[in-house]
């Protein structure tokens, strides 16, 4: 979605996020690399801010889906547009950082495959400095785990919708 017509997308930031994560969310999709955003009746009801990392890596700054349209698999497509649209750019990994204790985001990317790993995982792929680059742009933050899909997991991930679509 061109950064323009972002705005419309504020109204999910809302009802998903509060406090620092609602001001870092929306500095984020105003200056995201990429935001992608599902619509049901030409109303938008998810979203997406990602970022194409140094190297083969992309990256999920956020899912966000509105409180009135979650359960219904939105966050699910979302998910397998960011990898499909990674993958599509020689994408080799796929990065999400979460909330520790955010069961729901932690169930939506674990469920499709995504590991717990860390800084020294990501160090001992890319060294020390790539890797201080990487999670300089990925803004993991204390209190949040990283997750990542690579290897077997991201050429066989499922990106075709599954029989639940919003």
């Amino acid at each position: 979605m061109p950064p323009g017509q972002r705005r419309s997308l504020e109204g999910i930031l809302e009802s998903s996020f509060t406090g620092i994560y609602l001001r870092h969310a929306s500095r984020t999709l105003s200056e995201v690399e990429i935001a992608r955003a599902a619509f049901l009746g030409g109303e938008p009801v998810g979203l997406s801010m990602l970022k194409m990392l140094e190297g083969n890596a992309g990256y999920v700054y956020y899912i966000a889906v509105s409180a009135a349209h979650r359960r219904r698999g939105i966050g699910s497509v979302l998910l397998r547009d960011a990898v499909a649209l990674f993958t599509s750019r020689g994408a080799t990994e796929v990065y999400a950082s979460v909330g520790e204790h955010n069961e729901e985001s932690n169930a939506l990317f674990r469920g499709h495959g995504f590991t717990k790993t860390n800084y020294l995982g990501v160090s001992r792929k890319y060294g020390v400095l790539k890797a201080m680059a990487m999670y300089r742009a990925m803004f993991v933050v204390p209190g949040e785990v990283l997750l990542v899909l690579d290897g077997p997991a991201i050429t066989s991930f499922e990106t075709e919708p599954s029989e639940k679509q919003p």
